[in-house]
């Protein structure tokens, strides 16, 4: 299908088939900066939407210039070709590298969250956003004029807790799964989960990958990045037992201190 993107050798994401052009801005669902640093410009903005009465997030993201994304990496100017670079390294196409192998395999609602497609959003929604959210701000370079702003469409998970009922356990598997399929999320963290299920891949490495390119990175960094999202979990999974234990026993202390309050009032 020619609107698979991104138009390289590699998994592809099919569009978004709804109507876009009428979509509802309900929320803006991540924390908005209005002033950022050129070195720490965000991924992207998340909007709660509605489209055609169904509730979808909405993932719009910021634009970048090559000279933002190219690594350096000495004698590799022949393998990192503007084409290469922005479509393995730029985070719109980057999630959309992750999300069209997961959605190809009927895998997105299983190991991170349904994803139905990317959406090029019509000017009329960009002005929209501006007037609803005051957000105008792309970091859009010179070559971007003109261009309309890219997003991806992906269920709406309404649960605000990063690991709901999900366990760890399965939530390692999943990652373990992920990293079977050829997909580096490379962001393990809480801030991207939403009821155990991962949500952001716009760091992700998904093979092919010049990240995985033995001309370009020993093989040592290349199986450190393979086992990075393992480690990231487990320190995670690590962190998060012991603050529930420390909860778990504050929780008992305080219940041992108001027996102890009501004993003494019954003496």
């Amino acid at each position: 299908m020619a609107d698979l993107i991104p138009d390289i050798r590699g998994p592809k994401l099919p569009p978004f088939r709804g109507d876009i052009e009428n979509i509802q801005f309900k929320k803006l669902l991540s924390a908005d900066r209005e002033k950022y640093s050129s070195d720490n410009i965000p991924h992207s903005r998340v909007f709660q939407v509605t489209i055609e009465g169904s509730r979808y997030s909405l993932k719009v993201f910021n634009f970048f210039s090559l000279d933002e994304l190219r690594p350096f990496r000495p004698g590799g100017d022949k393998l990192l070709t503007d084409n290469v670079v922005r479509h393995h390294l730029d985070p719109f196409y980057a999630e959309c590298r992750a999300f069209g192998l997961l959605v190809e395999n009927k895998m997105d609602d299983v190991l991170a969250v349904r994803c139905h497609g990317y959406a090029f959003l019509p000017a009329t929604v960009e002005r929209r956003i501006r007037e609803q959210f005051g957000i105008d701000n792309w970091n859009r370079q010179p070559e971007d004029e003109g261009r309309p702003l890219r997003s991806i469409v992906k269920n709406y998970i309404r649960y605000k807790s990063a690991f709901g009922r999900k366990k760890f356990s399965a939530m390692r598997s999943n990652i373990k799964k992920l990293n079977d399929m050829g997909i580096y999320n490379m962001d393990i963290r809480k801030d991207n989960y939403l009821a155990g299920r991962l949500f952001d891949f716009s760091l992700a490495i998904t093979s092919p990958h010049i990240s995985l390119n033995l001309k370009l990175r020993t093989r040592k960094k290349i199986e450190e990045d393979a086992r990075y999202d393992l480690v990231c979990f487990e320190k995670l999974a690590k962190g998060e037992e012991e603050r529930r234990e420390k909860q778990r026993a504050s929780a008992k202390s305080q219940g041992f201190v108001r027996e102890t309050r009501l004993q003494r009032r019954l003496r």
